[in-house]
């Protein structure tokens, strides 16, 4: 018996462990839908699953469920693997880290390598909590071309104050 995406997609929705329990779930629901193409695709599935008879109903209703979680959570790791793929991985100090906390802290900073340095390989992202003379050395590399500072906040004991980026004119 062929079933439609959409007649899969109720039968997944209400499915049971038992032919009976997905059939009741089904027919519950029958009065209650307004919308008459939806009203149709779940009586089209109750009429062809009341013809499997058990135990290939129950069968077929858990593996339909299976395929449909399986499909959603490929689903979700491809989107994360994706994501991944296109964020470089943020290296060095930690968000919550203790260096954040150290009393002679003031700046976070995120940076990306422009050249082969001391600090990394060109490409790779760091993030680093620095004192005012460790800052003062990372502009200093800056301006050298070694690294290109992404984005900078203030800190104070331990809580980031994000600058503020300048609002571009209009023209």
């Amino acid at each position: 018996m062929k079933f439609s995406k959409s007649e899969l997609d109720i039968i997944y929705q209400y499915a049971a462990p038992t032919k009976a329990e997905t059939l009741a779930g089904m027919k519950e629901t029958v009065p209650v839908i307004k919308d008459l193409l939806t009203k149709a695709i779940v009586e089209n599935a109750i009429r062809k699953l009341e013809k499997i008879p058990e135990p290939e109903c129950s069968q077929f209703v858990a593996a339909t469920k299976a395929r449909f979680l399986a499909e959603r959570d490929n689903s979700i790791r491809q989107r994360l693997a994706a994501a991944k793929a296109q964020e470089p991985i943020m290296q060095g100090h930690d968000l919550l880290g203790i260096e954040r906390f150290h009393p002679e802290t003031r700046h976070m900073i995120t940076l990306e390598v422009q050249k082969q340095c001391f600090v990394g390989f060109k490409g790779e992202r760091f993030r680093f909590f620095l004192s005012d003379e460790g800052y003062r050395n990372a502009k200093r590399s800056e301006q050298e071309g070694e690294i290109k500072i992404k984005s900078h906040a203030a800190v104070v004991a331990g809580k980031l104050y994000p600058d503020k980026k300048p609002k571009q004119q209009e023209r």
